[in-house]
């Protein structure tokens, strides 16, 4: 009688299963950002401040007006070196972390850096450079 009742359950278990419908599976995101419920996000949010593994705030510190101005003031005199470059010249400017000295050969400019600290010294070509002064015509 086991043998039997053990048929019968596996029977009506496959009458079972075999009349379940199948539905169609929709994906529903969690995220907020993407379309998710907005109550998602106070959940989210938290599950990750609690999976965060930095402390302490950010290293960042704003620069001073002193840097800026600094900073500023470099990137002027680099923009008249290589002007002066691009119309036929030459120049130098050293500043405390680089030495750039720019030079037209030809029309092609050579941009010589380097690293004052570690005395590394790296060389950019720029081709295609033509000296305004001298016009055709």
């Amino acid at each position: 009688m086991t043998i039997s009742l053990k048929i019968a359950a596996a029977t009506a278990l496959i009458a079972v299963v075999g009349s379940a419908k199948a539905t169609q599976l929709i994906y529903t995101p969690v995220n907020p950002n993407f379309g998710g419920s907005y109550l998602n996000g106070s959940y989210l949010l938290s599950n990750a401040s609690a999976q965060n593994k930095h402390t302490g705030g950010s290293s960042y510190v704003p620069p001073t007006a002193l840097d800026r101005l600094a900073s500023s003031l470099e990137s002027r005199l680099m923009s008249q070196l290589f002007n002066d470059a691009a119309n036929g010249g030459e120049g130098y400017l050293k500043t405390d972390d680089f030495e750039i000295q720019v030079v037209n050969q030809d029309g092609t400019l050579l941009v010589h850096i380097t690293d004052v600290v570690t005395g590394e010294t790296t060389i950019i070509e720029v081709g295609g450079i033509v000296d305004s002064g001298t016009g055709a015509g």
